[in-house]
């Protein structure tokens, strides 16, 4: 009679099962969250999710969670270990002192790992930006001018197979929930003129060991004051920020078309958002394997078409996806 009785009490008292994901990082493996209302027998002892890949059964895994302390009335448990993008089937049991198991509870299942509160923000000052005045662009050159308020982002090479432009780029990334999980982050200038190579390669890279000060930084110095890590890549040794930028993060071979051209940059932004005070900006470089006189111009920031002035779109999730709410039934 104790076991009717606790069969009826869980699927009565867990009537409804909450469902929600999270994604461990850049792994394939993912983990889903549960949660359920308490049973309240004396002799319970704890609850197990069963699960499997197949519809209606079998569940040859399954998790002991032992007994649950409830938090706001309701018990929270985590099955990891998952294969992220495959659906998996749940079901729920509890057990008493004997080791006497419920029936199980209405099947739920999910594709783990997927997400489905998506946004994507425009960071920038094009129009229509969600997110204004968080770009801030200029170039350097082969000189100690600065270019702030210049309506071009030019890349430029001179002589052949040298750097002689390069375009210092940064974003405001603090309207950034701080839980969001970013999938996907694509930095898009407007190409303005382009002459020389038909393809022309322009990289982004971190920028790296000195933070740039936009408004005062040269092809010699990053601040108007303090110059660039000393190297040999550029023209009569001009250090062009070329020892201050990591790897090539991501490379567009742009041809002689005009419009916007696209950097995927996810990593970098990744990196910036887990370690805020390492966001030095990035630096797209102009091809250092091309005839002299070969270069792209862009949109700045500054350019009077707001429709042509570099943009930023990140797509993330806000790092608590919303819950499937499932009934429980008691068939």
């Amino acid at each position: 009679m104790r076991y009717q009785k606790y069969i009826k009490l869980l699927l009565l008292i867990a009537c409804v099962l909450v469902l929600t994901q999270a994604k461990n990082g850049l792994t394939a493996e993912c983990a889903q969250n549960f949660s359920w209302l308490p049973n309240t027998e004396a002799d319970l002892a704890g609850y197990k999710i069963y699960y499997g890949t197949s519809d209606g059964g079998p569940y040859p895994a399954s998790v002991d969670f032992g007994m649950i302390a409830p938090q706001n009335e309701r018990v929270y448990a985590e099955v990891p270990g998952l294969t992220c993008g495959t659906e998996y089937f749940f079901v729920c049991v509890a057990y008493n002192t004997q080791g006497v198991e419920s029936g199980y509870s209405t099947q739920v299942s999910g594709v783990i790992g997927s997400i489905s509160n998506v946004v994507t923000k425009v960071f920038g000052n094009t129009a229509g930006a969600d997110y204004p005045n968080t770009i801030e662009d200029t170039y350097i050159n082969l000189d100690q001018n600065n270019n702030i308020s210049s309506a071009s982002l030019n890349t430029y090479t001179w002589p052949a197979n040298m750097v002689a432009n390069a375009i210092l780029i940064k974003v405001d990334l603090s309207q950034i929930p701080q839980d969001a999980v970013i999938q996907s982050a694509v930095l898009q200038l407007y190409a303005t003129a382009a002459g020389g190579d038909s393809i022309y390669a322009v990289s982004s890279h971190k920028v790296i060991n000195n933070n740039p000060t936009l408004s005062s930084a040269t092809g010699y110095t990053y601040n108007g004051t303090n110059t660039w890590t000393s190297n040999t890549s550029c023209y009569n040794n001009v250090p062009m920020a070329q020892a201050d930028i990591g790897p090539s993060e991501s490379t567009n071979n742009i041809d002689m078309t005009l419009g916007y051209k696209s950097w995927d940059i996810t990593q970098m932004i990744n990196d910036w958002l887990a370690n805020p005070e390492s966001n030095y900006g990035l630096l797209l470089n102009s091809d250092a394997v091309a005839t002299t006189d070969s270069y792209r111009n862009f949109a700045s920031s500054e350019a009077a078409d707001t429709n042509q002035r570099p943009l930023l779109g990140i797509s993330y999730s806000d790092g608590e996806p919303k819950p499937t709410i499932i009934s429980i039934s008691t068939d």
